[in-house]
């Protein structure tokens, strides 16, 4: 029989964990070593001693340890135990309000271990087939040097500020891509255009993926398949093994021939592995081997999504099939056992290990000079053609994952004072350099394929997303046992693509998660449903025409709606929010207020170079190709209809949270979904006031005109937005 003490409800259970747990943890410390004033200190004669630190998780754990009773209640993260309130206890509507979970089921999150975490999956996140399988082939379909340089431009004032600022702004709210713009509630579409967007990059994602282990199990043979031109695949009148004594293994002669030769790689990717059909007209039957490798695929990601977040960060260090190691695999010990800075050191290089062996195999064969410098060298009137620039916006949001989410969401689960500026200072300069390692590899290749068969670096293979399946296993082949080193390869391949696919469809998990947070007590299901949705989703793109449809969804839904989506931010964030407020918020959180650089690109640059490519494109269309496939007019305007899948929804939502504020005429309304919500503030609750009293000092004009009440006392606050009075 329950005694009257007893919770009864989930609710009351959460909130008994709540007030147990708060009298446990002392004061947070806030800005400039000031504490808060949350609550009085408990007493330090019963309240053990916190060690300094560390993660928040592991001070909670050193608390049970000396503790075993305090062990059965849940462990909170410290920002999370600091909430006074839950949406329970408050009863606030959520009219334009985008909800923040309450205080049990936001527990369920979890949050990094340590920086470490954090920091190895933004490099999984950003570094990953985007850069050696997408950017080489865009290179060389847009002139090599030509795209070279817009991408290195639009990186510096575009990409990089962008990326810092996504994940600052990120750790400061401490919640997903849809929750963040309690900021800016007009603006709510575009958290969930990034979800959108994130669903389709990672659903033919996984079909790259897919193809890494068809060619990881091929290279399991006596002989790597593409080093003979096999009848079983082969046209044996115009297939060429380089290296060989003959070209068709038949006429010594047909090498001087006017017959168009193609390379065992190329026919055997086309012909093999696509069984490619003459368009995607005609999309023929799935082929059922390339079916099973993206089932395998998917089972890998359900694997980890059940896990949570805390499994990216583990992955990220042991780089093997993403499972969760034991904890003595990731301590130092006696024995046997890998020290962590040992795993970290061997998942960090082991990339780079492959790439630079390919690199300096393709640079000591004959012709890779020449191929280097057609990456290196542009050709001028290309960089007045808009596609190039276009493509080198796309190719660069796509690389560094930015206005897809998942870096909100990562950054989301940091500690409130982390240093997120070197973080994002790292990663960004490791993913431009990743790129530009693999550029030059596979542009060494063609510089020594295109010396083989005597035509020119531009026409030595067909442009299009297979260019990586091409040149990448005709290095292999130069390299002693090239068994064992293809499959390295393709093994690295697939480890890149998962830490990415990892990402993008956690984001989505967590952002619906977090919108509707009774699917946390079903993370299993949802994550199956979810992963079973995406794979019948893609199996078109495993048809014989099924690399059509792949090409159509990245141009159109990984490239067009990213950088639409990447204006919509900067216009929410940095025109609406507004440039001040984000800087005031950052110097708080960081200690440091963002210098002119960041403020330049971030107001004016970023978007406005972003505008100018997006309607320049859009005036200046050019239909979809596929090498010499020219994409008919309905299957563009299936394209355009995927963009607009999620480019729409800023338009959309933004009309409804207009609509639904409480004001009676519609300046008022505008005025009110364009000011931040009693939602909106610091990870840390317990720095609300200081916050808000920061702001106010740093921000002169900040206009005080919504009434909410401060999470840490009864005292009603007003906080506004210049900008949204100005409306």
């Amino acid at each position: 029989m329950k005694s009257k003490e007893e919770p009864t409800t989930a609710v009351d259970m959460a909130k008994e964990q709540e007030d147990g747990l708060r009298d446990k943890v002392p004061p947070l410390r806030g800005k400039l070593g000031r504490s808060n004033t949350m609550s009085p200190p408990p007493s330090t004669s019963n309240v053990p001693r916190v060690p300094r630190g560390g993660s928040l998780r592991e001070r909670h754990r050193s608390m049970d340890r000396d503790h075993p009773a305090h062990s059965r209640h849940r462990r909170f993260s410290a920002h999370i135990v600091a909430r006074r309130e839950s949406m329970f206890e408050r009863g606030a509507s959520l009219d334009a309000s985008i909800r923040r979970p309450s205080l049990a089921s936001v527990a369920e999150r979890g949050n990094w271990g340590n920086r470490w975490e954090f920091l190895l999956s933004c490099v999984g996140l950003s570094v990953g087939i985007g850069n050696v399988w997408r950017f080489p082939y865009l290179a060389y379909q847009n002139g090599g040097g030509a795209f070279l340089i817009p991408y290195i431009i639009m990186l510096a004032l575009a990409g990089k500020p962008m990326y810092f600022l996504e994940l600052a702004i990120g750790q400061f709210g401490g919640v997903g891509p849809i929750a963040l713009w309690n900021c800016c509630p007009v603006m709510k579409g575009v958290g969930c255009a990034m979800v959108t967007v994130s669903l389709i990059v990672c659903i033919y994602y996984n079909v790259i993926m897919s193809y890494t282990l068809h060619y990881m199990g091929a290279s399991l043979a006596a002989e790597v398949p593409w080093a003979k031109c096999d009848p079983e695949w082969a046209n044996m009148d115009t297939c060429y093994v380089r290296g060989a004594t003959n070209v068709n293994h038949s006429d010594p002669e047909s090498a001087h021939t006017t017959v168009h030769r193609e390379t065992a790689s190329l026919q055997y990717w086309e012909r093999k592995v696509l069984a490619l059909s003459s368009g995607i007209e005609d999309l023929g039957p799935i082929k059922w081997d390339l079916a099973l490798c993206l089932f395998i695929s998917w089972c890998i990601v359900v694997l980890c999504l059940v896990k949570g977040i805390k499994t990216s960060g583990k992955v990220s260090r042991v780089s093997i099939l993403r499972l969760r190691a034991p904890p003595a695999f990731l301590i130092s010990g006696n024995g046997n056992s890998f020290s962590r800075r040992q795993v970290v050191y061997f998942a960090a290089t082991f990339p780079y290990v492959i790439l630079l062996t390919l690199l300096v195999t393709g640079l000591m064969q004959p012709g890779a000079i020449d191929g280097v410098l057609f990456f290196i060298l542009p050709t001028w009137s290309k960089l007045l053609d808009i596609q190039v620039w276009r493509a080198a916006a796309g190719q660069m949001f796509f690389s560094l994952s930015v206005s897809m989410g998942g870096l909100i969401m990562y950054s989301s689960y940091n500690d409130f004072r982390n240093n997120v500026y070197r973080d994002a200072l790292v990663v960004s300069v490791l993913d431009t350099v990743t790129s530009i390692i693999s550029g030059m590899v596979t542009f060494s290749i063609l510089g020594a394929m295109a010396t083989d068969l005597g035509v020119p670096i531009d026409q030595v293979v067909k442009e299009g997303p297979g260019l990586a399946f091409v040149a990448y296993p005709e290095a292999l082949l130069r390299l002693p046992c090239p068994q064992f080193w293809s499959v390295l390869f393709f093994l690295m391949l697939f480890v890149l693509g998962l830490d990415s696919e990892f990402a993008l469809l956690e984001n989505v998990l967590t952002s619906i998660s977090d919108e509707f947070t009774w699917l946390r007590n079903h993370k299993l299901i949802f994550c199956v449903v979810t992963a079973c949705f995406c794979y019948l989703v893609g199996l078109p793109c495993v048809t014989h025409g099924g690399n059509y449809v792949l090409t159509l969804m990245d141009v159109y839904g990984g490239g067009v709606g990213v950088v639409f989506i990447a204006i919509a931010e900067c216009i929410g964030l940095l025109w609406i929010y507004g440039l001040g407020r984000i800087s005031s918020d950052l110097e708080f959180m960081l200690g440091n207020r963002p210098n002119a650089y960041w403020r330049i690109t971030w107001s004016f640059l970023a978007p406005v170079i972003l505008m100018m490519i997006f309607l320049y494109s859009l005036v200046f269309h050019v239909p979809l190709r596929y090498e010499e496939y020219l994409y008919p007019n309905w299957a563009n305007m299936i394209g355009w209809a995927l963009a607009c899948v999620s480019m729409l929804q800023i338009p959309i939502w933004a009309v409804l949270m207009v609509w639904k504020q409480p004001a009676g005429s519609l300046k008022e309304k505008l005025q009110m979904s364009a000011r931040s919500t009693a939602e909106w503030g610091p990870s840390d609750t317990s720095l609300r006031s200081e916050w808000i009293a920061f702001t106010q000092k740093n921000v002169p004009g900040t206009l005080l005109s919504e009434q909410r009440k401060d999470c840490n006392n009864s005292t009603p606050i007003n906080v506004g937005d210049k900008l949204g009075e100005a409306l």
